[in-house]
């Protein structure tokens, strides 16, 4: 499905595909493809001279397939983050910029084009460079990535309290879902870096828009900051969950062993008196039974106090 939008006068318009010869060539246009079918892709190719790449090129990890300049066109392909209750999914966009076009080829809904959407039908913006609602979805993208990551923050504080009163499974799981989230933030602020930092080089792109880039990747520094000490600390709280629970199973193990320990002269005693060889001296021994009892409770006895004045108790 293509969505084609353009700012006429004061409002932020959606034209239709058979509508889109209406649309002032002066005006920027932006075409957003949502699942974009073959004759789509046809259109597009000859409407404004998009070339589709293959599939494949969505997940690749290779700068050269994620930023690339064909005459006077460019393409990126960047990640967006997408948090979905337990799930946190990385959804490649990518984008292309010719002459007064910006298109872009998605396969899923993306949050921060949502946003830009809702903040343009609310408040337009006359834009007079393609590029430009490119770095808006941009700063949007960064800003929402702050906002995970403060979140994050909050709940990396309250997990290490939880920590030093509970050692559940439940604990584990979230420790390893915000790990997990961590880094995936950290890999898609890696590698927007790595593709802004190309697309301010370009010539194409017009010294205003390098400007607004250079602003987002600060900003993008700093919160790859931010993923390294919250890295840290996850770490930290991983490695004091697993130092309680290895104190717990070592109290357990300890109070084992006392009181094999203790019941061991018992049971060494009981077990020579259990003996029935027939010349025992005290096999036939009036007092023999109470005797081997008394023995054998003096002995545990003795030892649970010995036990108790070292502190093993």
């Amino acid at each position: 499905m293509i969505n084609i939008y353009s700012v006429v006068g004061n409002t932020f318009k959606k034209f239709e595909i058979y509508e889109f010869d209406e649309i002032k060539r002066e005006n920027v246009i932006w075409l957003d493809v949502d699942k974009p079918t073959d004759a789509e892709i046809d259109w597009l190719r000859s409407a404004v001279g998009f070339k589709m790449p293959p599939r494949e090129v969505f997940g690749d990890i290779e700068i050269s397939s994620k930023y690339n300049e064909e005459g006077d066109a460019i393409y990126m392909n960047l990640s967006f983050v997408i948090q979905q209750k337990e799930d946190i999914m990385v959804e490649p966009v990518l984008f292309f910029i010719k002459g007064r076009y910006i298109v872009s080829i998605r396969y899923r809904d993306i949050p921060s084009m949502l946003i830009f959407i809702k903040r343009m039908e609310q408040s337009p913006i006359p834009f007079q460079f393609p590029e430009a609602i490119f770095s808006q979805i941009v700063h949007i993208e960064v800003d929402r990535l702050g906002d995970r990551l403060e979140i994050l923050g909050r709940r990396i504080r309250n997990l290490r309290k939880e920590v030093f009163v509970e050692q559940s499974e439940e604990i584990i799981r979230e420790i390893s879902y915000y790990d997990e989230l961590n880094i995936t933030i950290r890999e898609t602020i890696n590698e927007k870096l790595r593709i802004l930092s190309h697309f301010v080089k370009s010539p194409k792109v017009n010294a205003k828009t390098k400007r607004d880039i250079k602003i987002a990747l600060d900003d993008l520094h700093t919160l790859l900051d931010y993923t390294s000490f919250y890295m840290d600390k996850l770490d930290s709280i991983q490695n004091s969950l697993l130092g309680l629970i290895s104190i717990k199973q070592n109290e357990a193990v300890k109070v084992f062993t006392v009181l094999a320990t203790i019941f061991l002269p018992a049971t060494l005693i009981a077990s020579i008196f259990g003996m029935n060889f027939e010349f025992m001296p005290e096999l036939h021994w009036k007092y023999g039974y109470p005797y081997s009892l008394f023995l054998m409770v003096a002995v545990t006895l003795s030892l649970i106090y010995w036990v108790k004045r070292k502190g093993w108790l």
